[in-house]
Protein backbone atom coordinates (compact mmCIF):
# COMPACT_ATOMS: atom_id res chain seq x y z
CA UNK A 1 0.00 0.00 0.00
CA UNK A 2 2.60 2.23 0.90
CA UNK A 3 4.57 1.84 -2.27
CA UNK A 4 1.43 2.14 -4.21
CA UNK A 5 0.68 5.89 -2.43
CA UNK A 6 4.41 6.83 -3.40
CA UNK A 7 3.85 5.98 -6.73
CA UNK A 8 0.85 7.73 -7.07
CA UNK A 9 2.40 11.24 -5.10
CA UNK A 10 5.39 11.04 -7.97
CA UNK A 11 3.07 10.69 -10.57
CA UNK A 12 0.99 13.66 -9.22
CA UNK A 13 4.09 15.56 -8.57
CA UNK A 14 4.71 14.69 -12.49
CA UNK A 15 2.02 16.09 -13.11
CA UNK A 16 2.70 19.54 -11.23
CA UNK A 17 6.18 20.01 -12.71
CA UNK A 18 5.20 23.73 -13.29
CA UNK A 19 4.54 24.68 -10.06
CA UNK A 20 6.39 26.59 -7.69
CA UNK A 21 8.77 24.81 -5.75
CA UNK A 22 8.39 21.51 -7.31
CA UNK A 23 10.92 21.40 -9.98
CA UNK A 24 14.50 19.30 -10.01
CA UNK A 25 17.31 21.57 -8.82
CA UNK A 26 20.37 21.79 -10.54
CA UNK A 27 23.47 23.68 -10.62
CA UNK A 28 26.81 24.35 -12.95
CA UNK A 29 29.07 21.45 -11.17
CA UNK A 30 31.84 23.61 -10.25
CA UNK A 31 34.56 21.69 -11.42
CA UNK A 32 33.57 23.33 -14.89
CA UNK A 33 34.89 26.83 -14.88
CA UNK A 34 38.63 26.23 -13.72
CA UNK A 35 40.98 29.59 -14.33
CA UNK A 36 44.07 28.51 -16.02
CA UNK A 37 47.55 30.36 -15.34
CA UNK A 38 49.73 31.15 -11.70
CA UNK A 39 48.05 33.25 -9.56
CA UNK A 40 49.86 35.44 -6.84
CA UNK A 41 51.11 34.49 -3.74
CA UNK A 42 49.02 34.53 -1.03
CA UNK A 43 50.98 35.72 2.52
CA UNK A 44 50.71 34.20 5.86
CA UNK A 45 48.61 37.09 7.45
CA UNK A 46 45.75 36.77 4.06
CA UNK A 47 45.20 33.50 5.78
CA UNK A 48 45.17 34.28 9.01
CA UNK A 49 42.98 37.79 8.09
CA UNK A 50 40.57 34.80 6.34
CA UNK A 51 40.36 32.45 9.36
CA UNK A 52 40.05 35.06 12.02
CA UNK A 53 36.91 36.70 9.88
CA UNK A 54 35.79 33.40 9.82
CA UNK A 55 36.01 32.72 13.23
CA UNK A 56 33.73 35.98 13.95
CA UNK A 57 30.61 35.81 11.99
CA UNK A 58 27.43 36.86 13.67
CA UNK A 59 25.45 38.36 10.83
CA UNK A 60 24.59 38.06 6.99
CA UNK A 61 27.02 41.40 6.64
CA UNK A 62 30.26 39.73 8.45
CA UNK A 63 29.52 36.12 6.25
CA UNK A 64 30.03 37.92 3.34
CA UNK A 65 32.82 39.43 4.39
CA UNK A 66 34.31 37.00 5.50
CA UNK A 67 33.60 35.00 2.16
CA UNK A 68 34.32 37.24 0.28
CA UNK A 69 38.44 37.13 2.26
CA UNK A 70 38.28 33.27 0.81
CA UNK A 71 37.09 34.24 -2.29
CA UNK A 72 40.14 36.24 -2.78
CA UNK A 73 42.29 33.96 -1.79
CA UNK A 74 40.99 31.40 -3.99
CA UNK A 75 40.78 33.88 -7.15
CA UNK A 76 44.54 34.28 -6.68
CA UNK A 77 45.24 30.73 -5.89
CA UNK A 78 42.83 28.31 -7.92
CA UNK A 79 44.72 25.34 -6.63
CA UNK A 80 43.87 25.98 -2.54
CA UNK A 81 42.10 23.12 -1.49
CA UNK A 82 41.56 24.97 2.02
CA UNK A 83 40.34 28.17 0.72
CA UNK A 84 37.09 26.33 -1.67
CA UNK A 85 36.18 24.01 1.37
CA UNK A 86 36.29 27.20 4.12
CA UNK A 87 33.92 29.22 0.83
CA UNK A 88 31.80 26.02 0.89
CA UNK A 89 31.30 25.65 4.68
CA UNK A 90 30.62 29.69 5.31
CA UNK A 91 28.02 29.88 2.07
CA UNK A 92 26.15 26.92 4.15
CA UNK A 93 26.47 29.13 6.93
CA UNK A 94 25.25 32.30 5.74
CA UNK A 95 22.32 30.44 4.17
CA UNK A 96 21.24 28.54 7.07
CA UNK A 97 22.05 31.24 9.83
CA UNK A 98 20.94 34.59 8.20
CA UNK A 99 19.04 34.15 4.92
CA UNK A 100 15.28 33.69 5.46
CA UNK A 101 13.36 32.94 2.13
CA UNK A 102 13.85 29.72 0.79
CA UNK A 103 15.08 31.25 -2.70
CA UNK A 104 18.10 33.16 -1.42
CA UNK A 105 19.08 29.73 0.96
CA UNK A 106 18.93 28.47 -2.18
CA UNK A 107 21.40 30.77 -3.99
CA UNK A 108 24.09 30.40 -1.14
CA UNK A 109 23.39 26.30 -0.98
CA UNK A 110 24.09 25.99 -4.41
CA UNK A 111 26.92 28.36 -4.05
CA UNK A 112 28.34 26.12 -1.55
CA UNK A 113 28.13 22.66 -3.78
CA UNK A 114 29.76 24.74 -6.54
CA UNK A 115 32.93 26.01 -3.78
CA UNK A 116 33.13 21.92 -2.54
CA UNK A 117 33.37 20.98 -5.97
CA UNK A 118 36.05 23.26 -6.49
CA UNK A 119 37.70 21.67 -3.57
CA UNK A 120 37.61 18.53 -4.95
CA UNK A 121 38.75 19.55 -8.56
CA UNK A 122 41.99 20.38 -6.50
CA UNK A 123 42.44 16.67 -6.73
CA UNK A 124 44.10 15.72 -9.82
CA UNK A 125 42.28 12.37 -9.79
CA UNK A 126 38.91 13.66 -9.47
CA UNK A 127 39.67 16.26 -11.97
CA UNK A 128 40.36 13.45 -14.45
CA UNK A 129 37.52 11.70 -13.91
CA UNK A 130 35.12 14.26 -14.41
CA UNK A 131 36.77 15.98 -17.63
CA UNK A 132 37.05 12.62 -18.40
CA UNK A 133 32.64 12.60 -18.60
CA UNK A 134 31.78 11.39 -15.01
CA UNK A 135 29.36 13.36 -12.38
CA UNK A 136 30.86 14.67 -9.04
CA UNK A 137 29.09 11.10 -7.08
CA UNK A 138 30.95 8.61 -10.09
CA UNK A 139 34.14 10.57 -9.00
CA UNK A 140 34.19 10.35 -5.46
CA UNK A 141 36.16 7.30 -5.69
CA UNK A 142 39.49 9.44 -6.34
CA UNK A 143 39.05 11.39 -3.22
CA UNK A 144 40.76 10.85 -0.26
CA UNK A 145 41.93 12.47 3.61
CA UNK A 146 42.04 15.89 2.37
CA UNK A 147 38.99 15.79 0.56
CA UNK A 148 37.09 14.89 3.74
CA UNK A 149 35.96 18.46 4.36
CA UNK A 150 34.77 19.17 0.57
CA UNK A 151 32.44 15.67 0.97
CA UNK A 152 31.05 17.06 4.36
CA UNK A 153 30.08 20.30 4.03
CA UNK A 154 28.46 18.72 -0.32
CA UNK A 155 26.70 15.99 1.48
CA UNK A 156 25.12 18.97 4.03
CA UNK A 157 24.13 21.45 1.26
CA UNK A 158 22.14 18.59 0.11
CA UNK A 159 20.28 18.12 2.89
CA UNK A 160 19.69 22.08 3.52
CA UNK A 161 18.34 22.65 -0.04
CA UNK A 162 15.88 18.84 0.96
CA UNK A 163 15.07 20.67 4.24
CA UNK A 164 14.95 24.53 3.88
CA UNK A 165 14.29 25.16 -0.31
CA UNK A 166 11.68 22.46 -1.21
CA UNK A 167 7.83 22.16 -0.89
CA UNK A 168 6.30 18.57 -0.35
CA UNK A 169 6.55 18.03 -4.02
CA UNK A 170 10.01 19.74 -4.81
CA UNK A 171 11.22 16.85 -2.41
CA UNK A 172 9.64 14.01 -4.32
CA UNK A 173 11.12 15.65 -7.78
CA UNK A 174 14.75 15.80 -5.76
CA UNK A 175 14.79 12.41 -3.37
CA UNK A 176 17.90 11.77 -5.57
CA UNK A 177 19.96 13.95 -4.61
CA UNK A 178 19.81 12.07 -1.35
CA UNK A 179 21.33 9.18 -3.39
CA UNK A 180 24.00 11.19 -4.08
CA UNK A 181 24.90 12.49 -0.26
CA UNK A 182 24.20 8.96 0.44
CA UNK A 183 27.83 7.94 -1.78
CA UNK A 184 29.38 10.83 -0.61
CA UNK A 185 28.46 9.53 3.14
CA UNK A 186 29.59 5.79 1.98
CA UNK A 187 32.99 7.14 0.53
CA UNK A 188 34.13 9.52 3.91
CA UNK A 189 33.82 6.31 6.59
CA UNK A 190 35.76 4.68 4.02
CA UNK A 191 38.46 6.98 4.19
CA UNK A 192 38.00 7.83 7.59
CA UNK A 193 35.52 7.07 9.47
CA UNK A 194 36.05 9.30 12.80
CA UNK A 195 36.89 11.75 11.26
CA UNK A 196 35.99 15.63 12.91
CA UNK A 197 34.45 12.89 16.03
CA UNK A 198 32.93 11.09 13.51
CA UNK A 199 30.76 13.91 12.21
CA UNK A 200 29.65 11.45 9.21
CA UNK A 201 27.96 9.71 11.84
CA UNK A 202 25.32 12.96 12.28
CA UNK A 203 24.95 13.03 8.98
CA UNK A 204 23.74 10.03 8.49
CA UNK A 205 21.06 10.16 10.99
CA UNK A 206 19.65 12.86 8.89
CA UNK A 207 19.90 11.23 5.99
CA UNK A 208 17.77 8.53 7.86
CA UNK A 209 15.44 11.22 8.66
CA UNK A 210 14.93 12.73 5.72
CA UNK A 211 14.06 9.54 3.40
CA UNK A 212 10.49 8.47 2.87
CA UNK A 213 10.20 4.94 4.66
CA UNK A 214 9.67 3.83 0.76
CA UNK A 215 12.98 5.07 0.09
CA UNK A 216 15.01 3.93 2.83
CA UNK A 217 14.09 6.07 5.27
CA UNK A 218 13.89 4.59 8.59
CA UNK A 219 13.52 6.46 12.20
CA UNK A 220 15.04 3.68 14.00
CA UNK A 221 18.23 4.21 12.29
CA UNK A 222 18.05 8.06 12.74
CA UNK A 223 17.75 7.85 16.71
CA UNK A 224 20.62 5.15 17.01
CA UNK A 225 22.86 7.90 14.52
CA UNK A 226 21.77 10.69 16.30
CA UNK A 227 22.43 9.17 19.86
CA UNK A 228 25.64 7.71 18.80
CA UNK A 229 27.47 11.36 17.31
CA UNK A 230 26.21 12.81 20.56
CA UNK A 231 27.83 10.42 22.31
CA UNK A 232 30.89 10.18 20.20
CA UNK A 233 30.74 14.27 19.86
CA UNK A 234 30.77 15.64 23.56
CA UNK A 235 32.84 18.35 22.66
CA UNK A 236 30.67 19.80 19.67
CA UNK A 237 27.55 21.52 19.94
CA UNK A 238 26.25 19.96 16.10
CA UNK A 239 24.73 16.58 17.10
CA UNK A 240 23.02 17.68 19.99
CA UNK A 241 21.82 20.84 18.32
CA UNK A 242 20.16 18.98 15.85
CA UNK A 243 19.03 16.07 17.18
CA UNK A 244 16.87 18.15 19.16
CA UNK A 245 15.75 20.45 16.18
CA UNK A 246 15.17 17.69 13.79
CA UNK A 247 15.11 14.36 15.10
CA UNK A 248 12.91 14.99 18.35
CA UNK A 249 11.01 17.42 16.76
CA UNK A 250 10.33 15.23 13.91
CA UNK A 251 9.71 12.54 16.58
CA UNK A 252 7.10 15.04 18.87
CA UNK A 253 9.45 14.75 21.76
CA UNK A 254 9.59 18.28 22.96
CA UNK A 255 10.85 17.61 26.36
CA UNK A 256 13.98 15.70 24.79
CA UNK A 257 14.52 18.56 22.68
CA UNK A 258 14.51 21.36 25.09
CA UNK A 259 16.86 19.25 27.06
CA UNK A 260 19.43 19.03 24.44
CA UNK A 261 18.97 22.72 23.53
CA UNK A 262 19.64 23.67 27.15
CA UNK A 263 22.75 21.21 26.82
CA UNK A 264 23.94 23.33 23.87
CA UNK A 265 23.11 26.87 25.78
CA UNK A 266 24.91 26.09 28.24
CA UNK A 267 28.03 24.89 26.51
CA UNK A 268 31.21 27.18 27.18
CA UNK A 269 31.84 28.71 23.42
CA UNK A 270 35.67 28.43 23.90
CA UNK A 271 35.32 24.95 24.95
CA UNK A 272 33.59 23.62 21.88
CA UNK A 273 35.51 21.94 19.12
CA UNK A 274 34.54 23.12 15.49
CA UNK A 275 33.99 26.33 14.00
CA UNK A 276 33.50 28.93 16.53
CA UNK A 277 30.88 30.76 13.74
CA UNK A 278 28.87 27.84 13.65
CA UNK A 279 28.76 27.05 17.45
CA UNK A 280 28.25 30.52 17.89
CA UNK A 281 24.97 29.96 15.52
CA UNK A 282 23.90 26.79 17.61
CA UNK A 283 24.42 28.32 20.69
CA UNK A 284 21.54 31.27 19.46
CA UNK A 285 19.38 29.29 17.60
CA UNK A 286 19.24 27.21 20.49
CA UNK A 287 18.28 29.90 22.92
CA UNK A 288 15.87 30.93 20.08
CA UNK A 289 14.08 27.55 20.08
CA UNK A 290 13.95 27.13 23.86
CA UNK A 291 12.31 30.89 23.99
CA UNK A 292 9.42 30.00 21.82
Amino acid sequence: MRRRFFRWLVLLALGLGNAPGARAVSWTPGWTNRPVGPGRTITVEEQASARRLGDAIDSAASARTAIQAWEAIAAAQPGDTEAWTEIGMLRLLEGAAYRQSARDRLVCYQAALQACERAMATNPEFLRRVQGGQTTVEALGALGARDMGAMQFWSTGIFYIFRDCLGFFGRIFNVRQLAGAKEVLLRMDAVDPAWEDYASTFSWGIYYLALPSSQGGDRVKARECFDRAVALGAHRALPRWGRGKYFYGAMGEPAAARADFEAVRAQELNGLAGNRSWNRYFQADAARLLAR
